[in-house]
Formats: C-alpha cells, structure tokens, sequence
C-alpha cells in the first residue's frame, strides 16, 4: 500500500509548495497527479523528492520482503535494464529495499540507477548527484567499465565533450581488458553505450565496428541484453550510406522481434514511426 498521505506531511511539515518541491526535478502536473492518486512518477524522479522531503522511498512504499527475494527483484530490475523495458524497471526498482542490500549488490543497484538516469532520463543534476554517492574503488572491474561509459554519456550530454572523448579514448585501449572476466550485463552496457557515443559523434564506421563486436559477444554468451538496440544502431549507421535494402530489412526484422519479446516500448515506437515514414519496411530501393 502506497503511503502518499506521508509523502504529503512531510511536504507540509517543511511547508513546501508543490512548486517548490518539484522544483528542477519534475513538472508540477506529475507531482500533483501523484498527491492525487492519479500516477505514479519515475523511480529517480520519487527518489530526488523523496531525498527533497528528508525520508526514503521506503517510507512511501512500505514493503516486506525478505534477504532473498530483495536479491530476486534485483535481478528482474538488471534483466529489464539490459532489456531496456523501462515500465518493468521502474517496477521493480520500486520494490527493491536497499536496506537489504549486501556489499556486492550494492554497486549493482548504484550502477543501475546511474544509468536510467543518464540514458533514459538525461537528468544532469540528479546524475551529479548519483556521481557523489557512487564508491568506484568497490565496484568490479566490469561496473568500472560500465561507470566510465555512462559518465561518457552524461558528459557528453553536459556539454564536455573533450572530458567524454578522453574516457572513450581510455576505454578504447581497454577493450580487450573488458571481456576478460565472465560475461555479465555490465559488459553489455560498456560495449553499447561506445557504440553509441560514436554515433552520436558521426564516427560511423567505427560506431558499427563495436556495435557488431558487441552482438558477436551478446550471442557468444547466449545473451539478447541490448541486441535489438545495437541492431537498431546498425539500421541508422546503414542510413549514412549505401546498404543493400534486404540486409537493412532484415535487421529492421531482427529488432522488431527482439524489442517485442524485451518489452522494449521505445524501440518498438521507432521501428512503427520508421515504417509510417517509408511506407513500408523497405528502406531503400533495391
């Protein structure tokens, strides 16, 4: 049970305004529909008001749950990550009692929040914060590299773009190194937030090189974590040149299938809009 009558004492005991509470961390409407039981807003988004109003999410959305299953919904949050289904993550989040988290699972939850809200969200100010909050010495070796290639991101989206090709540079040299330890989540993160960063720079010829580095490393190790955006990567790196229309189809087919069965809204949105735009789902003449 959602304990928001809480939420709003705390607000008043401070005696903050909607405004002023929501103030660089959501509209008003979106707190104001969550004050009225209407919606509920973003795990970071409730985090940074929560934070705001000096209590937890705990507070809020009371839950019991032993050792085990805490370790469980972590799980689901990392899988929904690495599926980018961003309905089940925030869901899952909501549940996690991080009270209950161990040493090791700490830096997982850390990582994972500092990606939502530098990816999806690209929310600078609460990425700061998180930046502060993120103990980099007791990450594995893999988080590392997965922290580095999310700051890229965030400073590339903060306008430092010599600081972001610095650490793209470093993690470059490095890449090697990245999948010397057993495969996990981590590496799917660092492998697709490069190829995407040099997308983002039109460094297209090397965008595709790591973007097929990571699929053959994703299907090595019988795994789909970011395989339909890293497919859909490669459609618009094959946009900036010519490309035989039925190899850009099929791949087109290949995203479609996997964002389905990811629950990935977002990609699924873009291949829809994609063949609104074209008329069909060839891209180009043949």
């Amino acid at each position: 049970m959602i304990n928001i009558e809480k939420f709003i004492d705390a607000r008043k005991q401070l005696k903050l305004s909607q405004a002023t509470l929501s103030d660089g961390i959501c509209t008003q409407a979106t707190l104001s529909k969550f004050e009225n039981h209407q919606q509920i807003p973003a795990f970071d988004i409730m985090m940074a008001l929560c934070e705001r109003l000096d209590i937890t999410l705990n507070d809020i959305f009371p839950i019991k749950v032993s050792k085990r299953q805490n370790e469980t919904v972590l799980c689901h949050a990392m899988t929904s990550l690495g599926y980018q289904n961003l309905t089940n993550f925030d869901k899952y989040m909501y549940n996690l009692d991080g009270r209950l988290l161990g040493i090791f699972e700490v830096g997982k939850y850390q990582i994972m929040q500092y990606f939502a809200t530098v990816i999806w969200r690209k929310d600078d100010g609460q990425a700061k914060q998180l930046i502060k909050q993120i103990d980099i010495v007791s990450l594995s070796s893999a988080q590392q590299y997965a922290f580095y290639a999310i700051t890229l991101h965030y400073y590339y989206h903060s306008g430092r773009l010599d600081a972001a090709r610095k650490i793209f540079e470093d993690l470059k040299k490095y890449k090697q190194l990245i999948f010397l330890d057993q495969y996990s989540i981590f590496h799917a993160i660092t492998m697709y937030l490069l190829s995407q960063y040099q997308l983002l720079v039109k460094n297209y010829k090397c965008a595709m090189t790591f973007a097929t580095e990571a699929i053959e490393q994703t299907t090595k190790n019988n795994s789909t974590y970011f395989l339909d955006n890293l497919f859909w990567l490669m459609i618009e790196v094959s946009d900036t040149w010519e490309s035989q229309s039925f190899v850009v189809n099929e791949m087109i087919k290949s995203a479609r299938v996997i964002a389905k069965m990811h629950g990935n809204e977002e990609l699924l949105n873009k291949i829809e809009q994609r063949k609104r735009e074209n008329g069909n789902d060839n891209i180009k003449n043949s």
